[in-house]
């Protein structure tokens, strides 16, 4: 049975907002998962872990290791309260924060497959952190080694004839009560970048797998803080999984036992997000064809294919592909990188053409 070490949780002392915690660190990990929480208006010392925390039990180091032994599980905690106040700046900053530490903690292993889990506005954090990696090399592989992320009652964007600002706004309420004037400003004010995030993290969204899970129940008088309209971000299935979760905001992903129904469909689910990450790619076998007029089109990366004859046609789209076309008429297009098109016309050429095929074979 694979054992893990479990790290005793320190709460962060009341100058300390910003840290990346490891919670269960496994031998031999093959995954990262990092968890995002929400926004803390109240700026308390705890909320990065009470987040999680349902009781004295905190589900990501005390219930899915069992589930997911093979993951290291991180706790990422940041000044919310700063973030939102101060609007476009403070996003920025708080998802710069995240992948500056999030690479030191991953420089023995920068490639390994990685997940977020958030809660509300810390999808928000994700998703701009994901689409700065995408434009600043230090954080490239972070974006590259991301493969899914699961967002717990995520404001993508406004719902029921509000705006997103209104939706934050209204999770500012259901924690403040009555928010300051300044803050509500803040939000206000940042409507416009928090629709650029939204904007620009569309053009991502076909890189990750999505769970997302929303809430059904009511919070008190507030009713429903984040609206299923608001919460999903509407791919196709193959894409994005939606759970309706039988909760409210606050406690969407608060679980005290294992045995909750709740918990057992978030385990599946992040469960098998685990296993499709960390399941090693098959390289597809060589296409070898002998007969005239062959037709082969690959999709994917390191294929090879071998034709020979007369009115050969060939389609390859990935990376790193070989295709060898002995005869006439032949016909190849390629879409990728570091590809490689070797063609031989028959007939007088034939003994300088064999050459030139034993070069490129050995190249």
């Amino acid at each position: 049975m694979r054992s893990w070490r479990r790290t005793r949780f320190q709460k962060p002392s009341d100058t300390s907002r910003n840290f990346l915690k490891t919670l269960v660190d496994p031998p031999g990990a093959t995954i990262d998962i990092v968890a995002v929480h929400g926004l803390n208006p109240l700026d308390k010392p705890s909320h990065a872990e009470a987040t999680w925390t349902a009781g004295n039990k905190l589900w990501l180091r005390d219930f899915l290791p069992k589930r997911v032994p093979s993951a290291r599980v991180l706790l990422f905690g940041y000044n919310s309260n700063v973030a939102f106040q101060t609007a476009a700046a403070g996003v920025r900053e708080q998802a710069e924060n995240l992948l500056n530490q999030l690479e030191a903690a991953r420089v023995m292993d920068p490639d390994r497959p990685l997940m977020f889990i958030c809660h509300s506005l810390g999808g928000i954090i994700v998703k701009r952190a994901l689409v700065h990696s995408k434009t600043d090399t230090t954080y490239e592989r972070i974006g590259k080694s991301t493969f899914g992320i699961a967002f717990f009652g995520t404001p993508h964007k406004g719902g029921n004839n509000a705006g997103l600002a209104d939706v934050i706004a209204k999770i500012a309420r259901s924690l403040l009560g009555n928010p300051s004037n300044s803050f509500m400003s803040a939000i206000r004010a940042g409507t416009l970048f928090l629709d650029t995030i939204a904007d620009d993290f569309r053009q991502l969204l076909e890189d990750f797998q999505i769970l997302t899970f929303y809430e059904t129940k009511p919070l008190g008088s507030f009713g429903i803080v984040v609206s299923p309209s608001s919460a999903i971000l509407g791919l196709s299935g193959t894409r994005e999984k939606r759970i309706a979760m039988d909760t409210d905001h606050r406690n969407l992903c608060k679980f005290e036992c294992e045995n909750d129904p709740r918990y057992e469909q978030v385990a599946v689910n992040i469960v098998k997000m685990v296993n499709d990450a960390t399941s090693p790619r098959e390289t597809p076998a060589p296409i070898e064809a002998e007969d005239k007029g062959n037709v082969s089109r690959c999709i994917g990366d390191q294929n090879t294919i071998f034709q020979s004859g007369d009115g050969n046609q060939s389609d390859i789209y990935g990376h790193i592909n070989m295709t060898h076309q002995m005869g006439n008429r032949n016909y190849s297009e390629q879409d990728g990188d570091n590809n490689k098109t070797m063609q031989i016309t028959m007939g007088a050429l034939a003994v300088e053409g064999y050459a030139e095929l034993l070069k490129f074979f050995s190249s």
